[in-house]
């Protein structure tokens, strides 16, 4: 029997179920993609919680209620995180909506409150006003301190005016000589004091408060009206000061000196004209910082700097990396990897790539197990050295070590093999990716576990740049490079004195005063 006119022949046919096998197959790995992309959240990659959508909340909220029923059930709330180790099911911190443990203080806390001093500015005596019994009147009677409290408390918030008179007096040789004005009074015929100035300055300075909302706040304090030009200007002053005793300089030396720094970048918004400035198209603000509070090594230095780029040049102008030869923790961005061979080691920053590894994994939970595996392995190292740290212990058991590794190892190893044909819609499967990216960097991964004096996490930066990120909430965008950098340059100051002991109010009259606090010296 003869076929009909135009009836395929089997091998058009077989040709045909090829082609539509692939185009099956290619659709299939397109819409694994889309998913997973649409599955990505803060917890599973780089991405700040901000943008996180309504199934990041729901996921959030589903994690943190079953935290919660199993803290319950066991009647026992979990230990506090420790600060070093990363969250590897990070939640994002806008959808926190349950709590992650039970509410209060929790097991091992010590606490932090007010402490009885010994010699107190002042004692008033507080009488009884009758007798509990009769009611008869008690003056007179004999009695004692039955108990004591100590209040700890400020003046009333109100305005004292002081008129300083500048006295002119003649000497007997016929020179004349006029009175200077005290510290931290301006010229008049009127001026706010300084103390008025160092707690404007203070507010202006933080990144939740503009300069608006400090006005009105410092006007409902004082019951003047404060203006938003006077607070502009006690940042230019103190910015003035800093710049003079070139405290920015002292602090950057400070930091090419330290054994360990933290570096890390966020953008930083600017208004229309901002941008406009040349070079100025991708502003970032960035951070370096020493990280001996995150391996119990004492008080850090914290400096902020703007760049209007992202480029290797920017970071080189702001000359701390170059010719630093310490250790450097930060994540994989190309714009540090140049340094890395004048440097003596470079830890990868370990909460990037346990995001990573569970993004990974959760492509598909049985063909990227090994994904698993290898976080797991990262997450006993970590919480093994922070145990021996705080135990006094400086090297990790070597058997124990030699195990996780060999773990670390073998995953990496089944990822790339598991991987290396598997098909993506673009490019190389992220499995892949991250994969070799773990093989070739390894020794930058595990350097933690060898010096004790480096975080396994460059959690410390990214925690020192949030506040940059409240700021474009808040004040919604810095007018200009310049007055972003200024706000950089008093951010740095005022915390690097704090972790240093010194109150920041007081820091910023020091500096108005001329006398500013300055990092301490390398030891």
């Amino acid at each position: 029997m003869s076929k009909p006119p135009g009836t395929p022949s089997y091998e058009d046919l077989a040709a045909l179920v090829v082609e539509q096998a692939a185009v099956i197959t290619a659709l299939q790995v397109e819409v694994a993609a889309l998913r997973r992309q649409v599955g990505r959240d803060s917890s599973t990659s780089s991405q700040p919680p901000s943008q996180d959508g309504p199934a990041a909340k729901a996921k959030a909220k589903a994690k943190a209620d079953n935290r919660a029923a199993e803290a319950t059930d066991a009647q026992d709330a979990p230990d506090a995180p420790d600060p070093q180790e990363p969250d590897g099911e990070r939640e994002p911190a806008a959808e926190r909506l349950g709590p992650k443990r039970a509410q209060g203080g929790q097991k091992g806390h010590r606490g932090t409150g007010l402490e009885r001093v010994a010699v107190p500015n002042r004692t008033e005596p507080v009488e009884p006003p009758a007798c509990g019994g009769c009611g008869g009147d008690l003056t007179g009677a004999p009695g004692r301190i039955a108990s004591s409290v100590q209040a700890f408390d400020i003046p009333t918030f109100s305005l004292a005016v002081t008129e300083y008179l500048m006295m002119r007096r003649t000497c007997g040789c016929g020179y004349a000589t006029t009175a200077d004005l005290p510290p931290g009074v301006r010229g008049g015929p009127a001026c706010y004091g300084p103390n008025v100035v160092a707690a404007v300055t203070l507010l202006a300075s933080q990144d939740v408060i503009g300069l608006e909302r400090t006005a009105d706040l410092m006007s409902a304090l004082l019951g003047v009206e404060v203006s938003t030009g006077f607070i502009s200007s006690c940042l230019a002053r103190l910015d003035s000061a800093l710049t003079t005793a070139e405290f920015e300089e002292a602090l950057k030396a400070a930091l090419r000196e330290a054994d360990v720094l933290g570096t890390d970048e966020t953008p930083a918004p600017l208004t229309e004209a901002g941008m406009a400035e040349q070079d100025c198209h991708n502003p970032h603000v960035y951070t370096v910082r020493t990280m001996c509070a995150y391996t119990g090594g004492g008080p850090d230095l914290v400096w902020y700097g703007a760049a209007g780029d992202r480029t290797k040049a920017s970071i080189s102008a702001f000359g701390i990396l170059d010719g630093y030869h310490g250790a450097l923790v930060r994540d994989d961005f190309g714009g540090y990897v140049s340094y890395d061979a004048d440097l003596a080691a470079v830890q990868q920053c370990l909460s990037h790539l346990l995001r990573y590894l569970d993004d990974a994994y959760a492509i598909d939970v049985v063909v990227q197990v090994w994904a698993r595996q290898v976080a797991d392995a990262l997450r006993t190292a970590i919480h093994e050295v922070n145990t021996a740290r705080a135990a006094g212990r400086t090297t990790l058991d070597a058997d124990l070590l030699a195990k996780l590794r060999a773990l670390y190892d073998q995953g990496v190893a089944v990822g790339i093999s598991t991987n290396t044909s598997r098909g993506w819609h673009k490019g190389n499967h992220p499995g892949l990716v991250l994969a070799r990216r773990l093989k070739r960097k390894a020794h930058q991964v595990w350097i933690f576990v060898e010096r004790f004096d480096i975080p396994a996490t460059n959690n410390g930066s990214e925690n020192a740049i949030r506040g940059f990120k409240l700021a474009e909430k808040v004040k919604g965008c810095w007018r200009t490079l310049a007055t972003l950098q200024r706000h950089c340059r008093i951010r740095s100051y005022l915390i690097s004195a704090r972790n240093h002991g010194r109150r920041p109010v007081d820091a910023i009259t020091d500096a108005l005063a001329s006398t500013p606090w300055m990092p301490p010296a390398a030891a």
